[in-house]
């Protein structure tokens, strides 16, 4: 082997035994005062925390390390048993470093050997803890101030603290390094809201138009480190809980916007559809499977959650397809079943403001606990336009629905079965459990569904006050 040929070798097997080194982590705590044989790391990712490690006391130090490196992000030092912690940045690089501290005093006398980052962290926290508290200080002096000249005096001081913290932060977020804690800092900043003129409504509703305009202006959508840093996922449900209306289209349409700055097939992209598909597939309110319909049939079924295996794909796009017919405002799927003398009848032939759809089964213990609140229900409600559509869900011998309906009192209300299952009702209301109930207008459009007995009048009040205000407005 050649002289020039042996260096390059050496070259590439230095520049891959640096490439392993760097992968590790190491980090060495020493706490004054801690007892406990046993230290968590934790690391933040999404809106949860999780441990990642465990390091056992040597020789009055805790060691946590590992071969391959940790993920850009927060993490957390966590004692045992009292669960009391100290929070603790780690970027791509410089993985190996020693902190100190005291029990007593954990946040307030930590110090970092080897970690610029984690010194210029708590150096920023401390600098903003002083100014909050100057802030805090003049705000209670101003509130009190009397004379003019010495109120401006103090606002102007305010001004004055106000701005250097902003120096402070774009001095960070501006760096040319892309520091993990400039990410942190712009995910914190608030959304400054002009001042408007005009009525207190058109205030408030320009000032909140603009603020939801440029909710996400700080946040990196781009740089997945964002996804382990705690303010991103509570922004994020923010955004969707407090900021959105609370109906599937509103929500649909916020969910659209996000996914719209997440670069597809990131891992916050995969974290956003995914984390917001199983909150709407098992959500508690009324109507949100329209969520769920809309992100399976938007992204999952169009490819782009491509880390979905097939099988799991072709079973939601089902359970969407089965949904969808099913979703508040649409019109109920027309069945035709059968009465007890087996006279067809068909739920569309129903007349009357309001019909509760009811499939329900002779065998079921929640079926026969709900009966009596439906009977007391339909009892003050009939004379307002209710109408009750009831079908056994059991098939074949159908002779216990029959019996159930005499003995549960059910006899008042339009009773079916459909023994060969001839309708498909099965499939098509996506009958897994049984009660299922529907609330249809005049037109068999649904209006709410999947409630429970107990809930009836006070959602049919709802559903009149709402009719009310429509004709209102017409």
């Amino acid at each position: 082997m050649s002289m020039n040929k042996l260096f390059i070798t050496l070259i590439g097997l230095f520049g891959y035994y640096s490439f392993l080194t760097a992968q590790k982590y190491e980090i060495h705590v020493k706490i004054e005062g801690y007892t406990n044989d046993t230290l968590l790391l934790g690391y933040q990712y999404g809106d949860k925390q999780y441990i990642k490690d465990t390091a056992l006391n040597k020789k009055g130090e805790f060691v946590f390390k590992g071969d391959t490196a940790l993920e850009s992000g927060m993490y957390l030092i966590v004692l045992q048993p009292t669960h009391d912690y100290f929070q603790i940045l780690i970027d791509s690089d410089k993985q190996k470093f020693n902190i100190s501290s005291d029990v007593k005093t954990l946040n307030e006398s930590l110090k970092f050997k080897g970690s610029k980052l984690n010194d210029e962290f708590y150096d920023y926290i401390n600098y903003i803890g002083i100014q909050k508290n100057k802030a805090d200080s003049l705000g209670d002096l101003s509130k009190l101030e009397k004379d003019p000249k010495e109120k401006a005096k103090l606002e102007q001081a305010l001004t004055k603290i106000d701005q250097a913290v902003k120096d402070k932060q774009e001095s960070i977020i501006n760096r040319k390094d892309k520091s993990l804690l400039g990410l942190l800092i712009n995910w914190s900043k608030d959304v400054e809201i002009p001042k408007y003129e005009g009525t207190a409504e058109e205030i408030n509703e320009k000032s909140f138009l603009f603020y939801k305009t440029h909710f996400f202006d700080g946040g990196d959508f781009l740089d997945d480190r964002s996804l382990r840093l705690p303010l991103f996922a509570s922004k994020v449900n923010r955004y969707l809980e407090k900021l959105t209306i609370q109906v599937p289209d509103s929500i649909n349409a916020a969910l659209d916007f996000i996914l719209s700055k997440c670069k597809e097939g990131s891992e916050i992209y995969k974290y956003v559809l995914s984390n917001s598909l199983n909150t709407y597939a098992n959500s508690k309110y009324v109507g949100m499977d329209g969520v769920y319909v809309h992100l399976v049939e938007k992204y999952y079924a169009q490819g782009k959650a491509p880390w979905i295996q097939e099988e799991p794909l072709a079973k939601m796009v089902q359970d969407a397809k089965a949904l969808k017919p099913l979703l508040i405002d649409k019109i109920a799927p027309n069945i035709t079943v059968y009465k007890q003398d087996s006279t067809p009848i068909s739920l569309h032939d129903i007349k009357s403001e309001y019909t509760l759809l009811l499939i329900w089964a002779p065998d079921c213990g929640h079926c026969k606990e709900s009966m009596p609140a439906i009977k007391k229900f339909y009892s003050e409600y009939k004379s307002k336009g209710v109408e009750i559509f009831a079908l056994c869900s059991k098939t074949g011998d159908v002779k216990p629905c029959w019996d159930a309906v005499e003995t549960l009192g059910m006899k008042d209300w339009i009773n079916t079965t459909d023994p060969e299952h001839k309708s498909r009702f099965r499939i098509i209301y996506d009958v897994k459990t049984t009660p299922q109930v529907y609330i249809l207008d005049k037109d068999k459009r649904i209006l709410t569904k999947k409630i429970g007995a107990e809930q009836l009048p006070e959602v049919m009040e709802k559903l009149f006050r709402i009719k009310a205000n429509e004709t209102k407005e017409k």
